[in-house]
């Protein structure tokens, strides 16, 4: 008698397991391998963008405008002093390829340099730009090297990000806050990689253009398989 579809497909779904719990072990790219069985066996999940979650908003739609300002602790600059204006510019250059309408950074940028480089509150720039929302991600904790090594290298970043909204009261624009959410990136995840391995400015890149990544998917939908 021949097997019914339904048995047929289960037996697939369970040699597929079983042949990439054999070869991943042995395969280098044994992540990629897994990648593919899942994808076979379960397509290719997506995740919500956090903000849209929160708020009801698709910014990946472009019809809502951002602006974003990324702080850092002054004493990262010392050895870092171009972070904020790197994790600043792969941030923006991600959520422009997802089709989120951002403000000019060139503006931001010359209108902090008028404002001493800081802001006590976002209601000053909601007076001056004609943003929807305004994203402020402060980056409270840094790092680039394992802690107490100078030899081993392995980042650390943690920080807030919060959006607010803006809205015209009294012919004069203002903001609330409209959403709010914690970071914490650990790169690499596992093994830290030594600086005879790479140097350190290399991986600050490195590090940096992951930590933009995690941040950018507060705002868009992504592929859980994008993780590997």
């Amino acid at each position: 008698m021949n097997a019914s579809p339904f048995k047929f497909a289960s037996r697939l779904r369970c040699a597929l397991l079983l042949t990439a719990a054999v070869l991943i072990p042995f395969s280098v790219g044994g992540c990629s391998l897994l990648v593919m069985g899942g994808k076979m066996l379960f397509g290719n999940p997506k995740v919500d963008a956090s903000f849209k979650t929160q708020t009801g908003v698709d910014l990946t739609e472009g019809e809502k405008s951002l602006l974003v300002v990324c702080r850092s602790p002054h004493l990262i600059l010392n050895e870092a002093p171009t972070f904020e204006y790197d994790l600043t510019d792969g941030l923006l250059r991600r959520l422009k390829q997802k089709g989120v309408n951002v403000v000019s950074p060139d503006k931001v940028s010359r209108w902090l340099d008028d404002n001493g480089g800081e802001f006590d509150d976002v209601k000053e720039l909601a007076r001056d730009f004609d943003a929807d929302f305004i994203a402020v991600v402060d980056v409270q904790t840094v790092r680039f090297f394992e802690e107490n090594s100078k030899d081993m290298l392995k980042g650390h970043a943690q920080g807030t990000i919060r959006v607010h909204e803006t809205t015209m009261i009294g012919g004069k624009r203002t903001a609330y806050e409209a959403f709010r959410s914690g970071f914490s990136m650990d790169h690499p995840r596992f093994r830290p990689v030594s600086i005879h391995e790479m140097s350190p400015h290399a991986f600050q890149r490195q590090f940096i253009d992951t930590l933009t990544r995690q941040i950018a998917r507060q705002f868009h939908d992504y592929q859980t398989t994008d993780e590997f």
